[in-house]
């Protein structure tokens, strides 16, 4: 997964409570981008678990398939910024805290894209995407997915 430049954490006293819902049927690495632009891996969410979250609106997060590496997404965006806290339950009494819910999920890939993600998933080695009978731009991108999808540069915080 690489990292997007210029990406990371800044402080605030905004803060935000959020429940990530995974709507796929993949296991999602729910990823906190931390100050230095370091992905922070915070949980594994099975298909159809949700994590609760409390962040704040000046912290960005990435949502992850666990196997292959694709970025899913929220509201069709790679990456999530939380908005400020605002809602309580007012007829309870005191106010109960009202999550935001954010619901993962697949994004629409382009034929091309679903098809080169297809093939990486068979292919073990960065090599052998450059033994196929494809022209070398898509041979070389092909090897960069096998390459990825099998690197782990998540620091797991839990």
């Amino acid at each position: 997964m690489a990292e997007i430049p210029h990406l990371k954490s800044r402080s605030s006293v905004h803060k935000s409570f959020v429940r990530f819902h995974n709507k796929t049927e993949r296991k999602v690495d729910v990823i906190w981008i931390n100050y230095e632009g370091h992905h922070i891996k915070y949980k594994t969410l099975l298909p159809g678990s949700f994590y609760d979250v409390n962040t704040f609106v000046t912290h960005p997060w990435l949502f992850i398939d666990s196997e292959t590496q694709d970025r899913l997404v929220v509201k069709s965006k790679e990456v999530f910024c939380p908005e400020p806290f605002r809602h309580f339950r007012r007829e309870e009494v005191p106010p109960r805290l009202e999550r935001t819910h954010i619901h993962i999920t697949i994004p629409v890939y382009s034929l091309r894209q679903r098809c080169l993600q297809v093939l990486r998933n068979n292919l073990s080695q960065p090599e052998d995407a450059l033994k196929l009978e494809l022209p070398v731009s898509l041979q070389k991108e092909l090897a960069d997915m096998v390459r990825e999808s099998t690197r782990t540069r998540v620091i797991s915080n839990h």
